[in-house]
């Protein structure tokens, strides 16, 4: 792909992260912005404002993610059409953190599984959902708080 077709995907800046229309990395991006023809300079089915709180009612999630490239695996055939291929293992773990799942995760995978520019470039292959108890109080146990009405 070409490099303008990446960040209009991703709506950011390839090079410096920063959001397209801005300089650095962590400056806020202004999806407001309007090209000399009227366009958002940030595309409406750009990855980062679909996945922004200013555009999701405020929803938001804390995510990590990690890349991995575990080099490619051969394989042959030993039966006709005796095809030989390479596969390339290399992917990206996404990780995100918060309070209640309903509120971040779900309410921003609903939009973006609908509009994302990126979905043409994703393979999801896997999932889970965990319960992290917070800390423990002196005295108390651990997951303690998620049997406490609130």
């Amino acid at each position: 792909m070409n490099l303008a077709f990446q960040e209009q995907t991703v709506g950011r800046h390839k090079y410096s992260g920063a959001p397209l229309g801005g300089t650095n990395e962590f400056d806020k991006a202004d999806y407001a912005a309007t090209d000399k023809d009227g366009n958002p300079v940030i595309p409406e089915n750009a990855h980062v404002r679909l996945a922004s709180a200013a555009n999701n009612d405020g929803a938001q999630i804390l995510r990590r993610p990690y890349s991995y490239n575990d080099g490619a695996n051969f394989t042959a055939e030993r039966w006709p059409p005796w095809r030989q291929e390479m596969e390339y293992d290399a992917g990206l773990f996404f990780l995100c953190y918060q309070s209640d799942p309903r509120t971040g995760f779900i309410k921003l995978f609903d939009k973006m599984s609908k509009f994302d520019m990126m979905n043409q470039f994703v393979t999801h292959t896997g999932g889970g959902l965990f319960a992290c108890p917070g800390g423990v109080t002196e005295g108390g146990y651990i997951g303690q708080r998620l049997f406490e009405k609130a």
